[in-house]
This record gives C-alpha cells, sequence and structure tokens, in this order.
C-alpha cells in the first residue's frame, strides 16, 4: 500500500464518528485497566482493591489452613477465579498445592493440569505476576494455625474503628496468652511492654511488642514485628538470641486492637513483605514440643512420625 492511500485510511476512519469512538476507546481502555476501574488489579505481590474478595479468600484460607495445607495467596486464585468464576476459591487454593511438599505450585505446573491448560491465562502466561519457580521457605509458624483465624491478610482493604486502611501485616485471632512464637533464627532488638492492662487503646498503637531481626543469609535480613502481647507475657530480653520455634510471648489485644491476636509483619530492606509467603508448610503434622532436657522449655518444630526436629 502506497503512502498517499494509507494517508487517505487514516483520514477516513479519524473523520467519522465510529472512527472516533474506536480510537478513543483504543486509548482510554488501557489507561482505565492500568488505573484499577475494572476491579481488581493483581500485582507482582497482592491484589489492590481486594475488598469485594476479602471474605470469600478468608474463608477459604482458614479452612485451608486448618486442613494443612500451605500457603496460597490472592493474587493466584483470582488468576483462575477471574477467568471461570464457577470455580470455588476452596478448590483452586487445593489445586496450587503441591501434594509432596505442601507449597504452592509454580503457575507453569499448575497450568499443566487438565482443568487449566486450556484457560486462556495458561496459554499466555503472565509469569511477571505469578511465581514461577520455588520459592525459599526460611520461616516456620509464628502461631498454632489450628487453634487461630485469619481476621485480616496482608495488604487486605479494610475497615477498623470506622476508619479505612491497607493492613501491611496479618492478623491472627486466638485466645489470650496464646503462645508466639519467633519465626527464624535471630536477634531479639525491641521488647516493648508499656501496656499493664488487656484492654484495647486506641492511643498505643501496636501494644505491648518485640520484635526480632533475622539474617536468612548474607544478603537476606528480615524485620518481623509482633504486637498487642499479653501484658507480662514476655519471655525474651532485648539482645538475646533465639531459635526458630522459641516462644516468645503470649497473644493479646493491647493497643490499637478488636480483640485478641497476633499482628504478625515482616520487613525487608525496609519494605513490608507478605510474612506468610515466607512460612514453611512443608510438613503438614508438624507440632510444637516442648523440650526440657536443657532445663527449661525450649519449642522445636518436630515431626511426631519421626520424633526429629524438622529444620526451618
Amino acid at each position: 500500500m502506497n503512502k498517499n492511500k494509507k494517508s487517505k485510511i487514516i483520514k477516513l476512519v479519524m473523520g467519522s464518528s465510529i472512527g472516533m469512538v474506536t480510537m478513543a476507546l483504543v486509548i482510554i481502555i488501557p489507561c482505565l485497566m492500568i488505573l484499577d476501574f475494572f476491579g481488581a488489579n493483581i500485582t507482582d505481590d497482592y491484589v489492590e482493591n481486594n475488598m469485594d474478595y476479602a471474605d470469600q479468600y478468608k474463608s477459604t484460607l482458614n479452612k485451608a489452613l486448618k486442613n494443612g495445607y500451605g500457603y496460597v495467596p490472592l493474587n493466584r486464585i483470582l488468576y483462575f477465579y477471574l477467568e471461570n468464576d464457577q470455580l470455588s476459591f476452596y478448590d483452586i487454593y487445593v489445586d496450587n498445592i503441591d501434594k509432596d511438599t505442601n507449597k504452592m505450585m509454580t503457575i507453569s505446573d499448575v497450568c499443566e493440569l487438565s482443568k487449566y491448560k486450556n484457560y486462556d491465562g495458561c496459554k499466555s502466561l503472565n509469569t511477571e505476576s505469578q511465581i514461577d519457580e520455588e520459592q525459599n521457605k526460611p520461616f516456620v509458624s509464628p502461631i498454632d494455625f489450628s487453634k487461630a483465624t485469619v481476621t485480616s491478610f496482608f495488604m487486605e482493604e479494610r475497615i477498623v474503628f470506622e476508619e479505612s486502611d491497607v493492613h501491611t501485616a496479618w492478623d491472627l485471632a486466638t485466645g489470650n496468652q496464646t503462645p508466639v512464637y519467633a519465626t527464624c533464627d535471630g536477634i531479639v532488638t525491641e521488647v516493648s511492654f508499656t501496656q499493664k492492662e488487656n484492654v484495647t487503646n486506641t492511643s498505643a498503637g501496636g501494644g505491648n511488642q518485640i520484635k526480632i531481626k533475622c539474617e536468612i543469609d548474607d544478603e537476606v535480613t528480615y524485620t518481623v514485628w509482633y504486637a498487642h502481647l499479653y501484658p507480662s507475657s514476655a519471655k525474651v530480653k532485648e539482645g538475646e538470641q533465639v531459635r526458630a520455634g522459641d516462644e516468645l510471648a503470649g497473644v493479646g489485644t493491647t493497643g490499637y486492637s478488636t480483640g485478641p491476636h497476633l499482628h504478625y509483619q515482616v520487613m525487608y530492606d525496609g519494605n513490608n513483605v507478605d510474612g506468610m509467603s515466607l512460612i514453611d508448610f512443608s510438613d503438614k503434622n508438624t507440632i510444637h514440643k516442648p523440650d526440657l532436657n536443657n532445663g527449661y522449655i525450649h519449642n522445636e518444630f518436630y515431626n511426631p512420625n519421626n520424633g526429629y526436629p524438622l529444620q526451618p
């Protein structure tokens, strides 16, 4: 096609009302998608505008954790659900768990399943928004998940005390004084127990809290923050070294809290990260078992099938 013909076609399209509408849509729709006009936007780490899915996801997550399954984030579930909303969150969740390791499968492996292989999302994989390599899981559980309920997940959009916010941590509701554990080997950097009564105080922030710093390797160091702890329940001091599974304190409802729960928050290089994604759920039967050999209770993670401690 010569240059003059191209020029005439362009003028014809731009000069017609249909052409103007078409060109406008071509420009506007991508912009609206970027601005998240059409709803949930799956990012590298979390789902924005997630309020419509929050309750359904928490219900699914709690059921899965209590049934011993590992962790699957909301963005993975929506990757399939937004293409076929006849699927249940729970079925998608379980489908994405590797039955041998209890870890979330890579997106490529899930897309090899007959159930999903013909999905558009699998024919054209988006590996920028979905994990496509096996992930390192350096943490153990901060709490016994069989006794806890997730009431808020990482980056959940929510309303607390009639105020909207985006939660940069996990809230794990359970009974007062339920043990809280170190998720990794590290050093206690802060023990702040200013609240003497186990009551809500909206001006006291995280209430009683403990922070530990865990150096995973030469390049990766995490800070783990435990908040709303029970008064006088601290079992560690600042500067003390802890091992993964050591008991740190008990759950409470001190500070800006709506009820007894653990606020579990993880930071890396000054940024909040999804602390649940770092937990190793590889053994469904992992439990806390006290070791009295050294004259004090040291919480290790034991496999009840062979009695040996599992390596975090």
